[in-house]
């Protein structure tokens, strides 16, 4: 889809790339490698379609969801409840991670982050709650809800 208008959209802090052709977004987004946490900001909008707009943030997210998914399965620290414990990425969305850790009397808790970096930045999820909101990888579930 193509648009005789324009959209300024940052792919990372040192370049915003003019989007007028969604394909050659797609394109260049199943390439590009340097993109960080202002990607996805668009700083400005002349004479475009809000089909044209809604279709550029479907193809935006997907970029988002797909680097996201390559943090499950990696494990940080957090600190929770007066201690440090360990954590691992479980699921992903476009915008968030998932995260599960174990407190020492057994219990898990998942919680939603940013980044890897603001892992200590979270909001509490219920299990049932994320099936809704995440992909998520249920063998790396230590509280894995299938097992019961």
């Amino acid at each position: 889809m193509n648009t005789t208008g324009y959209v300024y959209l940052r792919i990372n802090e040192n370049y915003t790339a003019t989007i007028r052709d969604l394909n050659s977004l797609s394109d260049y987004l199943d390439k590009v490698g340097d993109t960080d946490h202002v990607f996805g900001e668009v700083t400005a909008i002349s004479n475009v379609h809000k089909t044209f707009l809604n279709e550029m943030y479907k193809i935006v997210n997907m970029h988002k969801n797909r680097l996201n998914k390559r943090f499950i399965g990696r494990e940080t620290l957090v600190v929770r409840n007066q201690g440090s414990r360990d954590a691992r990425v479980v699921g992903a969305n476009s915008e968030h991670l998932l995260i599960e850790y174990e407190m020492p009397n057994g219990t898990t808790a998942l919680n939603i982050i940013d980044g890897m970096a603001s892992a200590d930045d979270y909001k509490s999820i219920t299990y049932k709650n994320a099936m809704t909101k995440f992909d998520i990888e249920l063998s790396l579930l230590i509280n894995n809800p299938q097992r019961k």
